[in-house]
């Protein structure tokens, strides 16, 4: 059976689904921005601060025990200086990812890698 109809090889119609289907996965991709924005939470007795990782900077908080040094280079975060007899906060490594933590137990804070999902952040348990 033939049909009477010609169909050229590529037809304007042809282009819906394939539009369609690229509208539909940059709307749930957030539009292809592709880059997440962090920041460091530092958790004290007194309250929540919050720094952007993308300036390099070094800062003092006031703990239990005295002021700690906390350095911000290259999108990451550490705690430089404590005053707790034990330093294991300082010989921590680098927080460079969402949900990275470093703990001043004798000082009573800690920072904290947050981004756009809040779930990797201590939550009242942790806390």
């Amino acid at each position: 059976m033939k049909s009477d109809k010609k169909y050229p090889y590529f037809r304007l119609n042809d282009l819906a689904i394939p539009v369609v289907l690229f509208i539909l996965l940059q709307s749930f991709r957030g539009g292809g921005e592709g880059t997440t924005e962090y920041r460091l939470e530092v958790h004290t007795g007194e309250g929540i601060l919050q720094y952007e990782l993308g300036v390099d900077s070094v800062f003092t908080v006031m703990g239990n025990l005295g002021e700690l040094e906390i350095n911000i280079e290259n999108e990451m975060a550490r705690i430089a200086r404590s005053p707790c007899p034990g330093q294991d906060c300082v010989r921590q490594n680098w927080l460079s990812k969402p949900g990275d933590l470093a703990v001043c137990v004798p000082s009573g804070v800690f920072i904290v890698l947050a981004g756009e999902d809040d779930s990797l952040s201590p939550d009242a348990v942790s806390y």
